[in-house]
């Protein structure tokens, strides 16, 4: 149907119930009763859908909003949000029945052609809540805590005044108020309510006094919120401070680590599955051992009631040893014999030792293996060169008897001698005897050693 309108003579039937209806719109929007009872004509026979859309157009409207809003003389030229308004006021004669009923039916099938309003929406009303939760996180209700909840009024259910007292502000209330209007508790209020208050401290979002009952205000990121929002109560005590406070020092979450230290069960599972989450662990125990004495007790009891630390410990503390005398040996270019002589090592065998004490690719640092081995090279040698210099054997054997001799002494040096008298017993006796006997034998063949061998006289002399 192509339609060119250019008098009031021209116009359809349906047409110009359209042209009487915008007419009633312009000119008795005051007093909308003939806009009312035309738009129930209009509604209930479907016009709408019988006019044109357009010029040179046959193509209906699409929906009623389209109808609405085009232009005269195929539509009203007027905007769907004051058809909304003047459908909320009443017609003069709504009081008569037949009046009231088509009055009602009217406006509740405009509302089916519309749709809900932007507000009545349920998933626009989602989207837009969802929205600013995606850019504000938790700072879009702390915002709603902080401009309504006024806390320490001790006034029940009663509301607080706003702190600026004008009486077109709405007044705050308690946390407890609040809580019971959110269907929450009180304590999960107030930790929205500290976590602005430590923001507003570093300046990242207003005073409570510069809030206001429904008076949205800037927002910070949402990332930032984790930085001041605990769901811990333990953050409010000393401990809660101190693990607050190294948290930061690490530049984690507060969050994170107070909720691990109130779950020492998840905790010891992690560690257990965990070799990462194990190695962390210890590594802040070896961290925490320098400046706690009471945890370097408990650990040091731990590892001696322990049969596999205490193996493990000797096993570390001889690797430790190893590589210590080796590399020692390597950088000084000597190596001391188990008498406690030194020789020089050769470039061949540093190489080797070296290569011996280099860890594979898959390890950190040189384990048990690695230091064995190189201790062994280092080992190896120096028996090698006793055995193949005679004189270096002698050498060796020497500073041995020196060794032991010397502990010999020390060892009766501590006796007390003036109290043997008390403690005779006749197999000490032997044994004291034997060991004489042990030390003039010994001293015999030294001093047949130490002397020059006897001049025979000359015949004839």
């Amino acid at each position: 149907m192509t339609v060119r309108v250019e008098s009031n003579s021209y116009l359809t039937d349906e047409q110009h119930r359209v042209y009487t209806l915008r007419e009633a719109l312009e000119r008795n929007g005051g007093t909308p009763s003939g806009f009312l009872e035309l738009l129930a004509v209009v509604v209930e026979d479907e016009t709408w859908r019988k006019v044109p859309s357009g010029v040179n157009s046959e193509e209906p409207f699409e929906d009623f909003a389209a109808f609405i809003e085009a232009k005269p003389p195929f539509g009203l030229g007027a905007k769907v949000e004051d058809v909304r308004l003047l459908l909320q006021i009443k017609h003069p004669h709504e009081g008569v029945g037949h009046v009231r009923e088509q009055m009602d039916r009217m406006r509740a099938q405009v509302s089916k052609l519309l749709g809900p309003t932007l507000g009545d929406d349920p998933v626009t009303q989602d989207a837009q809540d969802f929205g600013a939760y995606a850019k504000s996180g938790g700072w879009l209700f702390a915002l709603k805590v902080a401009r309504c909840v006024q806390p320490g009024s001790n006034q029940g259910e009663k509301s607080v005044p706003s702190p600026r007292g004008r009486r077109d502000e709405a007044a705050k209330v308690s946390a407890s108020e609040f809580g019971r209007r959110a269907g929450s508790s009180s304590n999960r209020v107030m930790r929205f309510y500290r976590a602005w208050a430590r923001a507003a401290d570093d300046g990242l979002v207003p005073q409570f006094e510069q809030l206001q009952p429904g008076v949205d205000v800037e927002l910070p990121d949402a990332e930032t919120w984790g930085e001041y929002y605990t769901t811990r109560s333990s953050a409010e005590s000393e401990r809660g401070a101190l693990i607050t406070a190294a948290a930061e020092a690490e530049g984690i979450r507060p969050t994170k680590a107070l909720e691990v230290a109130e779950n020492p069960t998840a905790l010891r599972a992690a560690i257990l599955a965990d070799p990462s989450t194990a190695e962390a662990a210890r590594s802040a125990l070896m961290d925490r051992l320098e400046g706690d004495a009471a945890l370097q007790a408990a650990m040091a009891r731990h590892i001696t009631d322990t049969d596999t630390l205490r193996k493990a410990v000797a096993a570390e503390t001889k690797r430790a040893d190893q590589i210590e005398y080796v590399r020692a040996a390597v950088e000084e270019g000597k190596v001391k014999t188990p008498a406690g002589q030194f020789i020089e090592i050769p470039e061949k065998v540093k190489v080797e030792v070296e290569r011996q004490l280099t860890p594979s690719e898959d390890v950190g640092q040189s384990g048990p293996e690695e230091a064995a081995a190189a201790y062994n090279v280092l080992h190896q040698y120096v028996m090698q060169s006793v055995d193949e210099d005679p004189q270096l054997a002698i050498q060796e054997r020497r500073a041995k008897l020196h060794g032991r001799v010397k502990n010999a002494s020390k060892t009766f040096e501590q006796l007390s001698l003036d109290e043997v008298s008390e403690l005779y017993d006749e197999e000490l006796v032997a044994s004291l005897e034997q060991l004489q006997g042990f030390i003039a034998t010994c001293l015999l063949n030294l001093k047949k050693a130490g002397q020059p061998p006897a001049i025979r006289a000359v015949r004839g002399a």
